[in-house]
């Protein structure tokens, strides 16, 4: 039974120079301020469709105000991308 001294041939292996690296964007913090109860109902009232709101009407008005629209990939709820 043969042992080899070099475990690691150099004729086996190989380097390749990294084609592209990931890089997380590093931003302030920001502090977060607390919001009362009746603030943040008018908040989200005009983030979401009202409940008489038709789903077009609430589309077609965020289009006319050229805002982005999103649907939640968990629940399906339509709301406002900003908020």
């Amino acid at each position: 039974m043969k042992i080899d001294s070099d475990p690691l041939q150099v004729a086996e292996t190989s380097f390749v120079e990294p084609f592209e690296c990931m890089l997380v964007e590093a931003m302030e913090a920001t502090i977060m301020q607390a919001v009362g109860e009746e603030e943040y109902a008018e908040k989200i009232k005009g983030v979401y469709p009202q409940a008489e709101e038709e789903l077009v009407d609430f589309l077609n008005r965020y289009k006319l105000s050229n805002k982005e629209v999103m649907l939640c990939p968990r629940c399906s709820a339509v709301c406002d991308k900003e908020a």
